[in-house]
């Protein structure tokens, strides 16, 4: 099985349409593999809040992947059905 340049570049494009604490906080916690303890500490919030950020940008990817949006060259969404 090979992965083309579009669908390698996808999971990145569809991060960066997250809302950005959202995507702080997975980029924080899977990117840099750190414990959610030390999210919130960095963030200056409680580790529920941290955790409950993670399983809503997880969420919200999981329904844009299921929704079929794809990213143009340009970065621009586009649904498709």
């Amino acid at each position: 099985m090979t992965i083309d340049d579009e669908e390698a570049t996808r999971p990145a494009s569809l991060v960066d349409t997250l809302p950005s604490r959202h995507r702080t906080v997975l980029r924080l916690r899977l990117a840099h593999r750190l414990p959610a303890v030390e999210v919130a500490r960095i963030l200056g919030t409680n580790v529920e809040a941290v955790l409950l950020f993670q399983h809503a940008a997880l969420n919200l990817l999981r329904r844009h992947l299921a929704a079929g949006v794809v990213f143009e060259v340009d970065g621009s969404a586009d649904p498709r059905s």
